[in-house]
């Protein structure tokens, strides 16, 4: 046997050793790579349709997910999570109109909450006040947050206190008046409340002048406001801003100036 051969022999051996073992720490490693993916690595919150308005925050929703952290969720298997209950929990906080709880490509957990947007809030002189959000949802006031929006009251909305949305018939009407008000930058910056009585007719009382506007009820309200907008504009500038106490925009195609 040549002298070439011995050494050959002890690198084929050695192999035969080292690529095994290479093989073994590899898989070892694969796999915990493989476990590790699988983990809960990290929770993100993002909140939506805030708009300056601060009623939940990331740690209103860790405390839910977590359940006050009596439960470890992070480093813990995704198998293990139920994502579906946890979006359920979220969805039930007051101040959250909706959920979506998932895993992404990273391992993170997601979670998207959208806010619950006011856009008026119910004066309740027997009790607690109410907010009705962008989506006719009536829902409480918050200890940690007040929306600046205009105010509602009358008799008309104690019906609704007990209910979850201001969207049958009645209230579906003014609530569509309410929302227009509310997305129109003019009307918006003039009113500061609405008086509704129990038959749906509307007082309206603004910002800055001291008229008190008799606008009757919702029907043809964008008329209505066109009437009103010709006093602003023609008549106010003319006989002086404050010589009204009354503006009726009750008769068709009619303002009465008291």
């Amino acid at each position: 046997m040549s002298s070439n051969m011995q050494p050959k022999r002890k690198i084929y051996s050695a192999l035969k050793i080292i690529i095994p073992a290479l093989v073994f720490f590899v898989s070892i490693g694969f796999v915990g790579k493989k476990q590790e993916e699988k983990l809960c690595r990290k929770i993100i919150v993002r909140i939506e349709n805030q708009d300056g308005n601060f009623f939940i925050n990331e740690g209103d929703i860790m405390d839910v997910v977590t359940k006050n952290g009596q439960e470890m969720v992070v480093n813990l298997p995704f198998e293990n999570v139920k994502l579906k209950e946890i979006e359920e929990r979220i969805e039930q906080l007051k101040f959250v109109q909706s959920a979506q709880v998932y895993r992404d490509l990273s391992g993170y957990m997601m979670i998207d909450a959208m806010q619950a947007k006011p856009i008026a809030r119910i004066f309740n002189p027997g009790g607690k006040d109410y907010y009705i959000s962008d989506r006719g949802e009536i829902i409480p006031v918050s200890d940690r947050f007040t929306a600046r929006v205009m105010v509602l009251s009358g008799s008309f909305f104690k019906p609704y206190l007990n209910k979850n949305m201001l969207l049958d018939d009645a209230g579906r009407d003014l609530f569509n008046f309410i929302k227009f008000i509310e997305k129109d930058r003019f009307w918006s910056a003039q009113f500061a409340q609405l008086e509704v009585d129990k038959r749906g007719m509307i007082k309206i009382y603004p910002q800055v002048t001291k008229q008190l506007i008799e606008f009757g009820n919702t029907f043809e309200y964008a008329n209505k406001l066109s009437k009103l907008k010709i006093f602003y504009d023609k008549i106010l500038p003319d006989r002086g801003w404050n010589r009204y106490d009354r503006v009726n925009l009750q008769f068709k195609d009619q303002i009465i100036c008291e």
